[in-house]
């Protein structure tokens, strides 16, 4: 008798349901009955041979209980099988569509970056300062080796302008480190990926062609817009890198339009930006060739009037800025003459335009400096600086009268 079981199949890749391969289980033949063998039903009539007890004859089992014992020998034959087959050779049996489809696992939610020790004294320093008319601040530092950071609304989500290019530069950089997107590899320019604001590839002829490496390039150190589309583009889309975003643990870090979003839809937040660099540098997401050339291209930033004039002599900035009419900011990793590090967001809202939100940045900048360049646990040492300290003394009032020039940075 031959019993056909079906044995569960993995997926393929263009099938949701499941797919079964026949068992066939071999039991040994019914043996037929005799001519001379008498109905069962039939009795004997001849006399009984002396001294010979008759056999008990076994009645017959009724469907249902047949049916569940050959379930159960069946099942008995499949588990022997499958115990001795070894997996390798099980492997064999599949063709090539019927391999499981490569599911990503999925990874656990990254940890946290070290906090360790609040620096409040700091923090009210910083509130003091920025407690400006119209402005709205937001600041996040992290010193990852001792676990000194400083708050102070550095969850909440902002317009992130030009910020937002840190995060797809990151993208690309895991897409390169993948083996999905080539440094070398030529992109071209396509007529939807145009926009105005930063950068000369707007003025480029549709079609001309570059490498993802120059066009990584342009987007970093020109902030230009219309790169920035290309690679968002390469990227899979919008959703696609939010997505990625999201998975790193950057939950404010959206595109909801193309660059350049001069109204502030895109957002991101300093924690975020602060997090996602602190990943990179210990050795997340990226590797090591890759952080090197984020490192190296964001050293690079042309727009240097926010955070780096509040930094000491000898230290050094890889760093994004963003500006538009509502929000300016800027997001990086401060290198010390020492070697030491700390990496530091500052995002502020603003009326359009209004150029007391930069020297805001500036005299934030050179009070986080101040502290973190020291090894202090409370920097109670820190002063806070004036706005007009950081602009050769004019007036922050006199600053505001002149905000109206429109700045196409996006």
């Amino acid at each position: 008798m031959t019993i056909s079981l079906a044995e569960p199949r993995f997926a393929s890749e263009d099938k949701q349901s499941k797919e079964y391969k026949p068992l066939t289980l071999q039991l040994p033949p019914a043996k037929a009955p005799s001519a001379t063998a008498r109905p069962q039903s039939a009795k004997s009539s001849s006399p009984k041979p002396p001294g010979n007890k008759p056999k008990r004859k076994l009645s017959k089992l009724p469907p249902g209980q047949k049916l569940a014992c050959l379930v159960a020998l069946c099942s008995v034959a499949v588990l022997v099988q499958a115990a001795a087959t070894p997996i390798s050779e099980a492997w064999k049996n599949f063709s090539t569509h019927d391999k499981p489809v490569a599911i990503a696992s999925v990874p656990p939610p990254p940890p946290p970056i070290k906090m360790t020790n609040s620096l409040d004294d700091l923090k009210e320093k910083l509130i003091q300062a920025s407690t400006i008319k119209n402005l709205h601040a937001g600041v996040f530092v992290s010193d990852q080796n001792t676990g000194r950071y400083v708050d102070m609304n550095g969850a909440q989500a902002f317009p992130a302008a030009s910020m937002i290019k840190l995060p797809v530069f990151v993208a690309l950089l895991a897409g390169v480190d993948a083996g999905l997107v080539k440094p070398d590899q030529m992109l071209e320019i396509k007529p939807e990926q145009v926009t105005g604001g930063s950068g000369w590839l707007q003025w480029r002829p549709v079609g001309s062609k570059l490498s993802v490496r120059d066009t990584a390039d342009l987007m970093i150190t020109i902030s230009d817009n219309t790169a920035t589309n290309m690679l968002i583009d390469l990227l899979g889309g919008k959703e696609a890198c939010n997505r990625t975003f999201a998975s790193w643990g950057c939950t404010n870090t959206k595109i909801n339009n193309w660059l350049g979003d001069f109204e502030g839809t895109n957002t991101t937040s300093p924690y975020d930006l602060v997090y996602l660099l602190a990943r990179v540098d210990r050795g997340e997401i990226i590797g090591a060739d890759s952080k090197k050339w984020l490192n190296q291209t964001m050293s690079r930033t042309r727009i240097r009037t926010l955070l780096p004039p509040g930094l000491g002599a000898g230290a050094k900035i890889a760093h994004k800025t963003g500006d538009i009419a509502c929000m300016v900011g800027d997001a990086g990793t401060v290198t010390l003459p020492t070697g030491e590090k700390y990496f530091v967001s500052v995002q502020v809202c603003r009326p359009r335009n209004d150029r007391r939100a930069n020297l805001l940045i500036r005299s934030m900048s050179k009070m986080i400096y101040q502290c973190f360049s020291t090894n202090s646990t409370n920097c109670s040492q820190v002063a806070v600086v004036p706005l007009e300290s950081t602009n050769g003394g004019v007036a922050p009032s006199a600053l505001h009268r002149h905000h109206r020039r429109h700045h196409y940075h996006a």
